[in-house]
């Protein structure tokens, strides 16, 4: 109130304390000499004078006795709402008589008696002297500062204070005074101003009859100056009024005086109305409700007082765990029990049954308060949030002061809250999001609660916060430790419906590894994805799982999870990990950079085939777009044409022949490398895969096409005729390499040791194979040194890379493996005329290689019959001029034709031979004529008796045979061939 000195604001008069000092003095502040304010923290000079006047000049109040302060609380009549803590000391010092006089102003709501009386020890008191301050400007104080400072003076007979109680609740409108009790006059008040909230002052006069207190307390009998008619005199011996109450007014003393801070003082008239519930009171809370729960009309109604309720607040927190599960068991027996006091007692309930530690003593508790926070009859959604916020309030005060506890005490925290309160999904998930719980702890909730029908509800509530988590790259290794810890929460996701399940499932992998597809940024962490499904391979719920986790995987994550779950799972089952595999192996295959990579990628098409996942006849096309993976396959190859990296090829080669036919590769018995398998692939096939041969040299195409063709057992007309496509020399040179026939298979005997049929042969075995001519099988000259240097098969071969013919401008130019400026791409050596050194060449059409020119057909077209017989095709009206191959070796193909590379061996003669088709005519003629004569001789040797040889011998030499350049090291012998004398 404006004016008053203490605020012109409510606000600031509720929360600040003034002080005023009375003194005698020359001259205070109000410019007079004698008692007058000579300390203050008002600032204005108006409401000192107000405040001094009111207080007369400190003359007010004075104390009885110069060694007891008079110390109290007044209450002006002309100010209500404010109220004055006075005391006055005598002024030792003084010749007058002086005394001085403190007042603390401020509101009635603030300052009270209790108050005034607890401040006699109070530091903040200046000691009484006549004369002006040091500083007149005194600071403004707080309220709880001065609660702070409050004692209690001492305590007080409880027969004496209930006697005076008795007095003022027989007359609540009189003024008393009180004098000649035993007990200290301090003590005394402060005991009556714990129970009564009226003014008190204690040894002190008061001279105005405006600001005279309710009460006052002195130690002796004596006159007041101004004492009120209706003033009553009374002492403790003096006989109570109330004895009817007696015992109640004594236990409400009592339990002032054993706890005067939960003391609520009221004013006389409301404590003498409250005298008739005070035997309630005595009793105690819990019989009191007791009685009440079981139909006392007069408990029900002393209990739904506002009054009641402020003490069964003090009163609840003193109830142990079994009142507590007793009242709640019997809470049922009171419907309309008042609504505050229900809510009292789920406080206490919550208070007391939550908590970090797993009390086995509480869990009576927990299952009794059940009763009263999930009552029979539905809640409205007001009322069920009035009812679980004592829980809620509970485990959020806890949670904020969780620092150093584990996930585990923060579980047992939880899952008492779901006992006491029953909490729904919803309720749950609410929870846990207001909270804010980490990803990673409520996965290991959810796995600690599973295989419990009475958790389902909580189990759902902590899987459905999880879904709604925010996807946090920081969380993710902690959230994939605890997925891969608790089984991917697998057990905890069978109550679910499928398509809940899914969701959920889809939402932890985007937790723990990243979201789907090209938005991951931890490709450490999604890497990991496969190996971890794989540790739960076996759970009966993952294969109707895996649809998911296949968008979180790559299509090489795919397949290194879906080779971990192969043993474990059907086919049908891991389907979804093979989408889009195809692809993505023959476009690795294309691209393989090493011939390591290439036979491991064959390897993982192999399994698929074997699983019956691979579309065959996807794979059947893509195989002819890409010709087989010939050209990649030969760019691979070593230095060494039939080593280790050869032997690799051939075997790569007869895996994919096998894929393209649609068969599945038969399994090797163990050894390595494996021999050929158990059945042999059909002819028709064979035939097909026989038309897309694209490269002649080195063999290695028409190798695995041998292999499997054939059995490990046995041989089939298809690898027979295979094996008579080489000549002698070639069929010699490949026996050498016992790892290679382990590979391919020994050949049979025809092919191995058989004669040479020369040209009569080759007309005869063109005509028989209708479809496909077989090539001149022509002698081949000795090795050289070079093929033992490169003949080591155990060595590592270095890949080859890219040819740099790849960029041609002809088709047949792409396909040759040698460079543009003509060196041999893989080493720069002399030219042999070696069956294990073919000479590289792109394959051509029976017409272009008898002619010369023309290009290979591009891959996925038929491959021509590249061994036919090339008398067959005419010759070119120009001779073209002899050129000779970039690494040295002789380009001249059969028969002296250039521009057609041997088929399995190198011709090596003397002439060019004849292009025209007549000469070439009589020349045969010829030599029919010639080998008729021989045959004759030998039947004449025969007959004499002497020895003959075989008319598939070679003849002997007529002329020197055309070898190759000399080498460093002499050339190990070989068959030299001669060409029949004309």
């Amino acid at each position: 109130m404006k004016g008053d000195g203490v605020s012109t604001t409510r606000g600031e008069r509720d929360t600040r304390i003034h002080q005023v000092v009375f003194r005698w003095t020359d001259q205070h502040l109000l410019g007079g000499r004698g008692v007058g304010p000579v300390g203050t923290s008002l600032s204005d000079q108006r409401d000192l004078a107000r405040w001094s006047d009111l207080l007369d000049n400190g003359d007010l109040v004075g104390p009885l006795r110069p060694d007891r302060p008079a110390l109290g609380l007044l209450r002006p009549r002309s100010r209500p709402g404010l109220a004055v803590v006075v005391r006055a000391d005598a002024v030792p010092t003084s010749s007058r008589g002086s005394h001085q006089v403190h007042a603390l102003l401020g509101a009635d709501e603030v300052l009270t008696a209790r108050l005034a009386l607890g401040l006699r020890h109070w530091a903040g008191w200046l000691p009484p002297q006549d004369g002006p301050l040091p500083d007149p400007h005194l600071p403004a104080l707080d309220p709880a500062d001065l609660d702070t400072a409050s004692t209690v003076p001492g305590r007080a007979d409880p027969q004496e204070v209930a006697a005076l109680l008795r007095h003022v609740l027989h007359h609540p409108d009189y003024h008393f005074h009180f004098a000649g009790a035993h007990s200290d006059p301090y003590a005394l008040g402060h005991a009556l101003a714990c129970l009564l909230d009226v003014s008190l002052v204690v040894e002190g006069d008061v001279q105005a009859a405006s600001a005279q207190p309710r009460i006052a307390v002195t130690a002796e009998k004596t006159r007041l100056h101004i004492p009120p008619s209706h003033w009553y005199r009374k002492s403790p011996a003096s006989r109570a009024p109330l004895e009817e109450w007696a015992d109640d007014i004594g236990y409400l003393v009592d339990r002032a005086l054993a706890d005067p801070s939960r003391a609520v003082p009221t004013s006389p008239e409301e404590r003498r109305r409250g005298l008739s519930d005070l035997h309630y009171q005595r009793e105690g809370l819990y019989r009191l409700l007791l009685r009440a729960l079981q139909g006392d009309a007069s408990a029900r109604r002393y209990l739904a007082q506002e009054d009641t309720l402020r003490w069964a607040r003090q009163e609840f927190a003193a109830l142990g765990p079994d009142e507590l599960a007793k009242l709640c068991r019997a809470w049922g027996g009171w419907p309309r029990a008042p609504r505050g006091l229900t809510a009292l007692l789920r406080d206490r309930v919550a208070g007391l049954a939550l908590d970090w530690r797993d009390d086995p003593d509480l869990d009576d508790l927990r299952g009794a308060g059940r009763q009263v926070f999930s009552p029979p009859v539905p809640e409205r959604p007001e009322e069920r949030h009035a009812q679980l916020r004592p829980v809620t309030d509970r485990v959020r005060h806890l949670w904020r002061d969780r620092s150093g506890r584990p996930a585990a005490d923060f579980d047992t925290l939880l899952w008492h809250a779901h006992q006491l309160a029953r909490l729904s999904t919803a309720e749950v998930r609410d929870l846990l999001t207001g909270l804010g719980v980490p990803a990673a702890t409520l996965v290991t909730l959810a796995g600690s609660h599973t295989g419990d029908v009475m958790a389902r509800e909580f189990r759902r509530g902590i899987l459905a916060a999880l879904q709604e988590y925010p996807d946090l790259p920081e969380d993710r290794p902690e959230v994939r430790a605890a997925l891969r810890k608790r089984g991917f929460l697998l057990d905890a996701l069978a109550d679910e419906t499928a398509e809940r399940r899914q969701a959920v499932f889809a939402h932890l992998l985007g937790l723990g590894y990243g979201p789907p597809g090209p938005g991951r940024t931890d490709s450490r962490l999604s890497d990991r994805l496969p190996e971890d499904l794989a540790a739960v391979d076996t759970h009966r719920l993952l294969p109707s799982l895996l649809p998911v986790a296949a968008r979180y995987l790559s299509v090489k994550e795919r397949l290194r999870l879906w080779y971990r779950l192969r043993g474990f799972l059907a086919d049908r089952e891991t389907a979804a990990l093979l989408d889009g595999a195809l692809p993505y192996l023959v476009d690795r295959l294309a691209g393989a950079p090493t011939l390591r990579e290439f036979r491991g990628i064959v390897k993982t098409l192999v399994e698929l085939r074997r699983a019956d996942a691979l579309p065959v006849e996807g794979f059947q096309r893509m195989c002819r777009e890409h010709g087989h993976f010939q050209e990649e396959l030969y760019a691979l190859r070593g230095r060494d044409r039939y080593g280790q990296a050869g032997q690799e090829i051939i075997l790569a080669f007869a895996d994919l022949m096998w894929l393209a036919s649609g068969e599945v590769p038969p399994l090797a018995d163990g050894r390595t490398p494996p021999p050929p398998g158990s059945r042999a692939l059909p002819e028709r096939k064979v035939e097909e895969l026989e038309r897309a041969e694209l490269y002649p040299r080195p063999a290695y195409f028409r190798l695995a096409l041998i292999r499997v063709s054939r059995t490990e057992s046995a041989h089939t007309p298809a690898s027979e005729r295979l094996w008579r496509v080489f000549s002698p020399e070639m069929v010699e040179s490949l026996q050498d390499r016992p790892d290679l026939m382990t590979i391919v298979g020994r050949p049979p005997a025809t092919a191995d040791s058989g004669t040479r049929p020369g040209r009569l042969r080759s007309l005869l075995s063109r005509s028989s194979t209708g479809a496909k001519k077989a090539a001149p099988p022509l002698a081949l000259p000795s090795r050289g040194p070079v093929e033992a240097e490169d003949g080591d098969p155990g060595r590592d071969e270095p890949s080859i890379p890219e040819p740099p013919y790849a960029s041609s401008g002809s088709t047949a130019r792409q396909h040759r493996p040698t460079a543009r400026d003509g060196a041999d791409h893989d080493t720069a050596r002399p030219s042999f005329a070696s069956t294990d050194e073919e000479p590289d060449e792109a394959p051509r059409t029976p017409r272009q290689a008898a002619e010369g020119t023309g290009a290979a057909p591009r891959p996925g077209e038929p491959a021509p019959q590249w061994y036919e017989d090339v008398a067959e095709q005419p010759a070119p009206a120009e001779p073209e001029p002899e050129r000779a191959r970039p690494d040295g070796r002789d380009r001249r193909g059969v028969w002296g034709h250039p521009g057609r590379g041997p088929t399995d061996s190198t011709f090596v003669g003397e002439g060019r031979g004849c292009r025209s088709p007549v000469l070439r005519t009589l020349l045969f003629a010829v030599f029919l004529a010639v080998l008729l004569v021989l045959v004759v001789v030998l039947v004449v040797v025969a007959v004499v008796g002497s020895g003959g040889s075989d008319w598939s011998s070679p003849p002997e030499q007529s002329g020197p045979a055309v070898s190759a350049p000399p080498q460093d090291t002499p050339a190990s012998p070989s068959p030299a061939v001669e060409e029949t004398s004309r």
